[in-house]
């Protein structure tokens, strides 16, 4: 009996993983620019099978740079001395003959209920915004969440859950773009490692306990 209610708080709990949008193993990318915005699509297996990298400066004090780098699992946002810029990517798109154009996601990510941006590092104060849109949503418009990220974290991570909820009107069962926009602030490097929705708390709890169950199961065999 026991076995077939921990069976039964297993499916329900598998119904809701998290789905990886981006860890930036693949579409490795590296751009600096001293004014105006850069754009450029990578492909590899993030959702979608691209990635929209984008780069805007705000201002720059002394004309140095402002350079995205996304290598070894990680995204990179680094302003240099004077510069105010942010940094885009975008999930929904596609290359075509070196342009970025909008290809719906169509993906359903009704079984999770938040997103999980997973920082690496951060040395200055700075603010993330996430825009999510879907065809059958609010007249198709993005709906977006905008929240700020602590400094003096460099290599100390971190994490920012942002629940479903933040996007009112939101048809997360048919996601077709999906944009996180980072402003590192004047001056400051930021590094990402991936982008992912999580599960409600109680599912990951149910799997908590579940898998607790299992291991005391092995241990006594």
């Amino acid at each position: 009996m026991r076995n077939h209610i921990m069976l039964g708080l297993l499916a329900v709990a598998g119904a809701a993983n998290a789905i990886v949008i981006d860890d930036f193993s693949t579409g490795e990318y590296h751009k600096s620019i001293t004014e105006l915005e850069s754009h450029q699509p990578q492909a590899g297996s993030m959702l979608g099978g691209y990635r929209a990298t984008q780069m805007q400066v705000i201002s720059n004090t002394f004309g140095l740079e402002l350079s995205t780098d996304i290598v070894g699992g990680a995204y990179t946002l680094s302003a240099q001395s004077g510069v105010d810029g942010t940094g885009r990517v975008g999930y929904g798109f596609t290359d075509v003959g070196g342009v970025v154009v909008a290809q719906n996601l169509n993906a359903n990510l009704s079984a999770d209920s938040a997103f999980k941006l997973n920082f690496l590092s951060s040395d200055l104060p700075g603010t993330y915004t996430i825009a999510v849109r879907s065809s059958n949503g609010i007249n198709g418009d993005y709906v977006s969440y905008t929240g700020n990220f602590e400094g003096n974290s460099v290599n100390t991570p971190f994490s920012k859950t942002i629940e479903f909820s933040q996007f009112a009107g939101m048809n997360f069962s048919d996601v077709d773009q999906i944009l996180v926009t980072i402003d590192s602030g004047l001056s400051g490097d930021v590094s990402l490692s991936s982008i992912e929705t999580v599960p409600e708390p109680a599912s990951m709890a149910i799997l908590a306990v579940a898998g607790a169950f299992i291991a005391r199961r092995r241990k006594k065999n």
